[in-house]
């Protein structure tokens, strides 16, 4: 309910006028008493622990409340601080809380005190019962009180843009507490922003040093617009009780930032670089940025000195905005802001920029400018200390940073490991702790040694102006014996098992946790398979030795697993920094295992290695169908005993879904001994089906027989399920094409004799779960034994079902299904039910709309149906039924029937898709209320079209009357538009129509019958347009769509010359002028609706002069205009109308032109006489033109008085005869007319044959 009005008369809610269109607002609240109300009788207080801060309480009739944040300033907390003895106040905005409760209400709003009230009662407010708005209902007024003086804030313990955050309260500087207040981000930008920077971030845990004095505990909860702390929400000032809090081991601290910023937490002297754009910050780019650019950044940020590092040298960060211009600086600007350029950044039109990045000094700083490498994480891999291991570092700047492992190879790592004392060495992708670190930034790239080099610093690389986009880091593996080796050991296959490594000899084993695919099939290439899977074999036993790797982060792409970045060798006993995860792989419970496959493998989809499916073979480096031509159950059963299994058989072509790969060549022929697919013979030729193979594998023998189940599952029963059928060895899906009801009832009594017979339904291909097709078009009469009794497409031949197609379902009875309504007003209308044996089930609709409530009725013998509102018996499409009461889910404690979704074609509910059938669990729960529905004898439709709201006949709301339902009802603006809005226009007698949205001819009432209207601009009626359905909406009529109507101006000049034997030459002047006017209503201020109703009048005149000419031959010229101006309306829809206009060459009014604004009214206003002007100018000229050659000859004048008749551009014909001074007439829609004679000729007027009480007068 909404904009409720009662009177003094009113019992009740439901006796009061109100809006019952659903809208978003407010709950409406009440306080009920048995007192006498008293506006002027009411307490205001402090509701405060401290006695000095806190919320605003005002007490009235016993129930306390608070007052609205609106206009709550510092001036109204003075006053209310003064009435409670203090000498000042500061105002803050409280954050309100339940406390597991309701609310307080506000009992003020919009206080407006001038500071020399003694109580807030003196000041203007809006009052009790009269606070129908606040803007922010979150918050309350609060007050800080003081003696002295209010907060002041400053930074403290670091420099001029960062540090510690203390506030003065009362004159005593005291800190905030991080911890206990959810100190954020947020709160530091409003901090930094009052003491004039633009951003800021959180330093954690007295970043610059402890504090001293009070602590206090706030509770910010700032959104970041704001400009001070004080403008935030809190809980007021509170010293806290925290003993970390008052150690001052969590003072808050920030760092602010003015224009620019860098990235890093922890280290701020380096870090990619930001800007300061628009309120937000933006990444710069490193094209173009130098050190010069560095220096700039550097000095802004209070340093002395800097150095560009490109290359997004912290890591690859996708999620950053970047700003697409690039920063390049000479070094002698004072800000970045004034290095941008309009350059756009490398690698933009791919999304493949890199960032740029710095290292800031100090002036105190000693930079080194030499590159010194070191190792980081070195440790023992091996109880017999064969191994060694660890990632090299460097430093460089006074910083130590990363070594990219792009071009890092095994030269490198033997220079390490020789320098180690070690044989030699090979290189990994190092990343630490299982990601890629980003406090420290590569520093060096494209390192090039020869492997002679007695240290890493005497081969080539290169420096921070000159990285690649690195991802990991420059790992090494030291040893004196062997090196790395993988195998597979432990599984019953020789394809599968556990993964073991030998390093340096010694055993071990590869953790699981994070052993995907990616990292099998590195491994399987690697051994030289075509490709591979993990496996979790219970088979396996456990592995023996180290646990070698962890954490491994394959592509796929790798040639070998040593390729593929990890956290390091042994780590989990090295105590090198192991993960929380490493813990997890000790005692090798958790080991990796593999699955490798040779060249042929069998998958569905992007499934690959399944028991069934399309066969693909290895070849050329890539995965490619095998071509259906000659496939075989001898082919079939060759790959299935490759893959392990006992049998095999094939399905008919592309039996397991679209396939848009590669398709072998070849044609494969076997005879079924052979033990691989490659060991038949094969004869390469193009696939001239285009289809690809398919088998299914199995280690159950043939049958001869057929049999029927229902698949196991969620979607199943005992008694009603997907269908599944066996021939030979394979279960295979029935297509639900041919599948009705007397298949079903045949299949069900197959299944178990109890059943009578059964209903078909059909599931989406969804629940095709990798089963082919094995039965299609079947044809039962009902009385067959069993399903391979009846007719269907043969096995293996001509089948057309794909794969993708619906499956087929059944529900079996033993004494009848049947739907019936319920619970109704009337004996056609109340809730869908569905009995089955004499159990009811609920319709459980995923989807119900007019479609699925016209099938549900049709079903029940009836022509037409229309869904019901749940439980409150509206029809949908009235603003009562809202979208809410739709979609509200409900707990179903009796069997229900899930419907997916209707066409509109069905013959019963049964035969529309469902999502999981028919229920059999109690308490089970449907996203949907239960399916209602009001049936007709009669088909519901529209069969008129009217427009209302305004006093108007071509402006108004567009509305449509359904006759079986006695009601009008209005059209959501969705996807409405002006070929939508002229369809309607035409309807109503105009040539053209523009769309209008958001009600703005006026609110409706009633039911919304039409949404999302689509016309193509050919229909004669709203109603021939498509649209979401009868009632079928998601809008209220704040969206009820509108028209303006109005005929188009047309303007044709036609010039013809003729050389002829005539003895005058003629010039004529047609000028037409045609009016529409609007049949005035009964009553001026009447808004009733015009339903196809129209007044048009016609003027014509026309003007000749004929002058003679001489006997010779001479040239004739005939020049015609005729313009119809565009259609004037008597009334403007809005008040303010002014009286129309008129000129000679017909009226005019800014109406005429639908969407045109006051500029081009005026534009035309003066450019239409102007062109006349120049115009009559023209023909003047060529009248004193031709008589100046005509001079001296004898000229006469004479009356046309024969009739003109002209096709206009619509195809009517206009007639006009000037001698009688006849009205054009225009015949395009004839009909009953009443004629007259008037004074000034003929007359006549048109009955509508859609409402006789409107009447078209011409």
């Amino acid at each position: 309910m909404g904009d409720v009005n009662c009177s003094a008369n009113d019992t009740s809610l439901t006796s009061c006028a109100f809006n019952g269109t659903s809208q978003r607002c407010l709950a409406a609240s009440v306080f009920c008493t048995n007192d006498t109300v008293n506006t002027t009788d009411f307490t205001v207080s402090l509701d405060s622990e401290s006695g000095y801060s806190g919320v605003v309480m005002v007490t009235y009739m016993g129930l306390d409340g608070h007052i609205c944040r609106d206009d709550w300033d510092d001036k109204d907390a003075a006053v209310m601080c003064k009435s409670l003895g203090f000498s000042g106040g500061q105002a803050y905005y409280h954050y309100r809380t339940r406390n597991g409760g309701e609310l307080p209400p506000f009992w003020f709003s919009n206080v407006n005190c001038t500071g020399n009230e003694t109580t807030l009662a003196e000041c203007s407010y809006t009052g009790f019962g009269k606070v129908r708005r606040c803007s922010d209902v979150r918050h309350a007024a609060g007050v800080l009180c003081y003696n002295k003086q209010g907060t002041f804030f400053r930074l403290a313990g670091g420099g001029q843009n960062y540090g510690r955050v203390e506030v003065s309260v009362e004159g005593v500087w005291g800190t905030i507490c991080d911890y206990s207040t959810s100190w954020s981000n947020l709160d530091a930008k409003a901090f930094c922003r009052s003491i004039g920077f633009a951003d800021g971030s959180v330093q954690k845990g007295s970043a610059y040093g402890k504090g001293s004095g009070v602590v206090w505990d706030n509770y910010w909860r700032c959104n970041g617009n704001e400009t001070s702390l004080n403008n935030c929400p809190q809980a007021g000032w509170t010293v806290s009780s925290s003993s970390l809090c008052n150690s001052h081991n969590r003072d808050a601290s920030v760092y602010c930032y003015q224009n620019v910023r860098l990235s890093q937490e922890v280290d701020k002297s380096m870090g990619y670089v930001q800007i300061y754009q628009g309120d937000d910050w933006k990444t710069v780019c490193s094209t173009g940025f130098n050190d010069s650019a560095a220096r700039v950044v550097c000095r802004e940020l209070g340093f002395a000195d800097g150095r560009a590092v490109c290359c997004s040298a912290f890591g690859p960060k996708p999620y950053l905005d970047m700003l697409n211009q690039t920063v390049q600086c000479s070094g002698n600007e004072e800000s970045t802001q004034e290095c941008i350029t309009d350059k756009f950044c490398d690698g933009a039109a791919d999304g493949s920029m890199n960032y740029a990045s710095v290292i800031c000094q100090n002036a105190s700083q000693v930079i080194d400018e030499g590159f010194n490498f070191t190792i980081q994480g070195g440790h023992y891999t091996s109880e017999r200390n064969h191994s060694y291991s660890g990632f090299a570092v460097v430093s460089h700047l006074g910083v130590t940073g990363k070594i990219c492992n792009r071009n890092w190879d095994n030269n490198a790592a033997r220079v390490v490991c020789t320098g180690l004392g070690f044989k030699d060495g090979l290189v990994y992708s190092h990343v630490r702790g299982g990601v890629l670190n980003d406090d420290e930034p590569f520093l060096v790239a494209g390192v090039n040694c020869t492997g002679a080099e007695t240290s890493l610093e005497n081969c080539t690389f290169r420096g921070p102006l000159d990285l690649d986009n690195c991802s990991a880091e420059a790992g090494f593996l030291c040893f004196n014996d062997s090196g790395v080796t993988f195998r597979i050991a432990g599984g019953d296959k020789s394809m599968e098992g556990l993964v073991e490594v030998l390093v340096g000899g010694e055993l071990g084993t590869i953790c699981g946790l994070g052993w995907n695919n990616a990292d099998a099939s590195v491994l399987c290439k690697q051994l030289g398979y075509a490709d591979g899977e993990t496996s979790n074999s219970e088979d396996f036993q456990f592995g023996k030795g180290q646990v070698w790797l962890s954490n491994i982060g394959c592509t796929g792409q790798e040639k070998s697993l040593l390729d593929c970045a990890h956290n390091g060798w042994n780590i989990i006993d090295s105590k090198i920094s192991p993960s929380f995860s490493d813990y997890w792989c000790r005692y090798h419970l958790n080991d990796a295992g593999v699955k490798c496959y040779d060249n042929v493998q069998l998958s569905i989809g992007f499934e690959k290695f399944m028991s069934s499916g399309r066969v693909n073979v290895y070849s050329a480096g890539a995965w490619r169908a095998v071509c259906s031509d000659g496939w075989s159950d001898s082919e079939a059963r060759v790959v299935c005993k490759q893959k392990g299994y006992k049998t095999g058989q094939t399905v008919s072509g592309s039996a397991f879904g679209e396939y848009t790969g590669p398709i072998l060549s070849s044609q494969f022929t076997c005879n079924g001994s052979e033990d691989y697919l490659l060991n038949c013979s094969r004869q390469d030729s193009p696939c001239t089906s285009g289809s690809y193979a398919s088998a299914v594998c199995s280690n159950e023998a043939n049958a001869t027989d057929e049999r029927v189940r229902f698949v196991s599952g969620v979607t199943s029963t005992s008694y009603s399920g997907v269908v599944q059928v066996r021939i030979g060895s394979l279960w295979g899906r029935v297509c639900s094409n041919g599948w009705d009801d007397k298949a079903a009832s045949v299949a069900c009594r197959e299944l178990d004799r109890r059943f009578a017979g059964g209903k078909a339904f059909m599931q989406p291909y969804r629940t095709r779960a990798g089963v082919p097709i094995v039965l299609e078009s079947l044809s039962c009469n009902g009385t067959e034994a069993s399903i391979q009794d009846c007719s269907r497409v043969p096995w293996k031949s001509n089948q057309t079902c794909s794969y993708e197609n619906n499956t087929a379902a059944m529900v079996c009875y033993e004494q009848d299904i049947s739907f019936s309504l319920v619970g109704g007003n009337t004996p056609n209308s109340g809730r869908l039910e569905l009995r089955r044996d004499g159990l009811r089930a609920e319709i459980c609709a995923r989807t119900w709309t007019s479609v699925e409530a016209k099938v549900a009725c049709q079903q029940l013998g009836y022509s037409d149906g229309i869904p019901l509102c749940p439980e409150s018996g509206y029809f949908i499409g009235d603003p009562l039924c809202t979208r809410s009461q739709f979609t509200t889910g409900r707990a179903i404690s009796v069997w229900r029937w899930t419907l997916r979704e209707c066409e509109g074609v069905e013959k019963s509910l049964l035969s529309c898709s469902t999502t999981d059938g028919w229920r059999d669990g109690f308490n089970t729960y449907c996203i949907r209320p239960p399916a209602s529905v009001h049936c007709f004898n009669e088909t519901l439709a529209i069969t008129r079209t009217r427009l209302a709201g305004q006093d108007s006949s071509n402006f108004g709301r567009v509305e449509v009357y359904v006759p079986e339902l006695k009601s009008w009802g209005t059209v959501c603006d969705d996807l409405w538009n002006d070929v939508d809005a002229t369809v309607v226009c035409k309807e109503m007698g105009f040539s053209k129509g523009k769309a209008l949205h958001s009600a703005v001819c006026g609110q409706g009432t009633g039911p919304i019958w039409l949404d999302n209207v689509k016309c193509r601009g050919n229909e004669t009626s709203l109603k021939q347009c498509s649209s979401a359905g009868l009632g079928q909406h998601n809008c209220d009529h704040t969206e009820d769509a509108c028209v303006d109507c109005f005929d188009e101006t047309v303007s044709t000049v036609m010039t013809t010359r003729e050389t002829t034997e005539m003895p005058t030459k003629t010039t004529a002047s047609i000028s037409v002028t045609t009016t529409r006017e609007t049949t005035p209503t009964t009553t001026p201020t009447s808004t009733k609706p015009t339903e196809l109703s129209s007044t048009a009048k016609t003027t014509t005149t026309m003007s000749s002069t004929v002058k003679s000419s001489t006997e010779q031959s001479k040239s004739t010229e005939q020049t015609t205009s005729v313009v119809t101006p565009g259609q004037k309306s008597t009334e403007k829809p809005t008040s303010g109308s002014t009286p129309p206009s008129s000129g000679s060459f017909g009226t005019f009014t800014p109406e005429e032109h639908v969407g045109m604004g006051p500029e081009m009214t005026i534009l035309v206003a003066v450019l239409v006489p102007i062109l006349l002007i120049i115009i009559i100018a023209a023909i003047v000229v060529g009248i004193l033109w031709y008589k100046a050659r005509q001079r001296g000859k004898a000229s006469q004048s004479s009356v046309i008085d024969t009739p003109v008749s002209n096709q206009t551009m619509d195809g009517s014909l206009q007639m006009t005869n000037v001698m009688f001074g006849m009205e054009e007439i225009n015949f395009q829609n004839a009909g009953p007319y009443n004629i007259t004679l008037g004074d000034s000729g003929g007359g006549f007027t048109k009955e509508s044959t859609d409402d006789k009480a409107n009447l078209v007068k011409f």
